[in-house]
């Protein structure tokens, strides 16, 4: 670190901070920061801030009115850093509330058509895009768990010995196997390895992709209609108020 004066208006002086700049030779000197000095500084900071996710669209499709957009990330995820993005994007993590959808949404994300969608892991499995269901408190293999709009589970489709609460924490769901089933896993808070002391659970089933339904958007044509309809009746009565004068 090198203090360097630097004189203000009304010939004050002010201790200006270069951080590592003396150490670099052909920097010494400098008064004030320059373009390459700038340009270190920009370096410096881009390459010690924390990688961003990057979660690209991959295919998006209607059912029923609603839309949905599955998204994948370059590494495996954790099932709320999911959430937060579906969030963010003005969507939330898909709720599959009946075999119908279930099938249309499996049906526009197989392995087959889009295997950047499916994480392989331990086994030679696959775990597919998460879906918006959870269990708040993993202390029961099937009861307990609800989609993220609120709504109970009531048509399920899961994968064989599937749930089975693993270490008694899986809390989340994801489809799994290529197939249009589910398999609970655990919504690790990291995605370091280990998860936790011991690898108790481990973290290698995670996903790197996400379903996002995003609600249908009122139509505005009964808000114009009413606009129109409120004008005509002004206007009507403007009308007979002129005939009665």
């Amino acid at each position: 670190m090198d203090f360097k004066p630097f004189r203000s208006v009304g010939g004050k002086s002010f201790p200006f901070v270069f951080f590592g700049i003396a150490s670099i030779p052909w920097l010494k000197g400098l008064s004030k920061p320059t373009v390459p000095a700038m340009a270190l500084g920009i370096a410096l900071s881009l390459s010690t801030a924390p990688a961003v996710q990057a979660y690209t669209p991959v295919v998006s499709f209607t059912y029923d009115g609603t839309s949905y957009t599955a998204y994948n990330n370059t590494s495996p995820i954790t099932w709320s850093e999911a959430r937060t993005y579906a969030l963010s994007v003005g969507g939330d993590l898909v709720s599959l509330d009946t075999a119908a959808e279930n099938g249309a949404v499996f049906a526009q994300i197989g392995y087959t058509s889009f295997p950047s969608l499916w994480n392989s892991v331990p086994g030679s499995q696959f775990v597919g895009p998460y879906i918006g269901l959870f269990q708040p408190n993993a202390t029961d293999v099937q009861t307990g768990w609800q989609w993220v709009d609120g709504s109970l589970l009531t048509s399920a489709s899961w994968y064989p010995t599937q749930p089975d609460n693993g270490y008694g924490v899986e809390n989340v769901a994801a489809y799994f196997n290529q197939v249009s089933q589910w398999a609970d896993i655990y919504d690790c808070p990291t995605t370091s390895v280990p998860c936790a002391a011991n690898n108790t659970p481990p973290n290698d089933y995670l996903s790197k992709s996400f379903i996002v339904e995003f609600n249908p958007v009122p139509s505005p044509a009964p808000i114009v209609g009413g606009m129109a309809a409120l004008g005509w009746s002004r206007r009507l009565r403007r009308r007979i108020n002129q005939v009665n004068l």
